[in-house]
């Protein structure tokens, strides 16, 4: 019983890839979108906050410039990271 069940199985599976709805792949494509435009815009923010940390630490307060100069690094990182998360999903599926 159990070997005529397993040789109806077919040997050659298939692997299809995913696919989503028309209509989900459109509100997907909004969210996204959304998401992407809320981090660069973050980004934006945090390093016009870091060079304002900077000038105003200029004069007798070094550790907030070098918090702000520490922060630029980390921005930059962040917004890679954004920029760079659909392209590497991508390669992986």
């Amino acid at each position: 019983m159990w070997r005529e069940l397993l040789m109806s199985v077919p040997a050659d599976l298939t692997n299809p890839s995913p696919a989503a709805p028309a209509e989900v792949t459109a509100q997907w494509s909004k969210i996204m979108g959304l998401a992407k435009w809320v981090a660069f815009a973050a980004g934006a923010v945090g390093l016009v906050a870091a060079g304002v940390m900077m000038s105003v630490g200029r004069r007798h307060r070094s550790r907030t410039a070098a918090d702000g100069a520490l922060a630029v690094p980390w921005v930059v990182a962040g917004l890679s990271t954004v920029v760079l998360a659909v392209p590497l999903v991508n390669v992986f599926m």
